[in-house]
């Protein structure tokens, strides 16, 4: 595994803030459960209202900012360390599972929190999207005990991108080895010789073909012999 651009402790500090956060922001999650549930099952109007009051306050001051908060410091963490944002499953699902859960109580938990306080302020003794508001919450409450545990137990392994990645730089990495390897000498392993330019030679022109040379052995023996007579 590839070593971490960040210092130790930068490091740890990172971790606190990503654990702090995301749990600030699964608590608000799960208080905002509770008040939902309560405005649903009371029979008093005001209280009701005042639920949902403390529900839009607690989503626009804790779960909004604790939601991006964990979601930046998830993907610095990833990006900044051997982890990744697709090199593991477990990465993968919690980035997943927390761009959806900001996504949902956008487009759902927050717009059924504004129609609830309206209607009840109006003078409504029930809101019409209370038992959306009261139960819709649990899907994001059950995705942040399964990301928790997903963070402790690091399950699913590895991703199938990181392992083909994983292969080709191996496989790169042997061929520019293999291509530095010299060749050895005396293993009948032709290498090629390059001529080198003669005194006087201008590089690029070509060389004037060698004398012969003197042969050896018995037939220039004989040579010599007929030389002499």
């Amino acid at each position: 595994m590839a070593r971490s651009v960040l210092g130790k402790r930068t490091r740890q500090f990172l971790v606190f803030l990503h654990v702090v956060v995301s749990l600030g922001w699964m608590g608000a999650g799960a208080a905002n459960v509770v008040l939902s549930m309560t405005a649903w099952l009371t029979d008093d109007p005001v209280v009701a209202r005042v639920c949902y009051q403390m529900t839009w306050s607690m989503e626009e001051y804790l779960i909004i900012p604790g939601a991006f908060s964990a979601l930046g410091t998830g993907v610095l963490l990833s990006l900044l360390t051997p982890w990744g944002l697709a090199k593991y499953w477990w990465v993968l699902v919690k980035l997943v599972l927390t761009v959806g859960i900001i996504v949902y109580s956008t487009l759902y938990i927050g717009v059924w929190s504004i129609e609830s306080i309206e209607a009840t302020t109006a003078g409504s003794p029930v809101s019409p999207v209370a038992t959306h508001l009261a139960l819709g919450p649990l899907p994001s409450l059950a995705a942040f005990l399964l990301m928790t545990w997903a963070s402790v137990a690091k399950p699913w392994g590895k991703t199938p991108w990181f392992r083909r990645t994983s292969v080709s730089r191996g496989a790169g990495r042997r061929t520019r080895a293999a291509a530095a390897r010299p060749v050895p000498t005396g293993t009948g392993v032709a290498t090629p010789v390059v001529e080198k330019p003669r005194s006087g030679q201008a590089a690029g022109e070509e060389a004037e073909p060698a004398e012969p040379a003197e042969p050896v052995g018995a037939g220039a023996a004989e040579e010599r012999g007929a030389a002499m007579a």
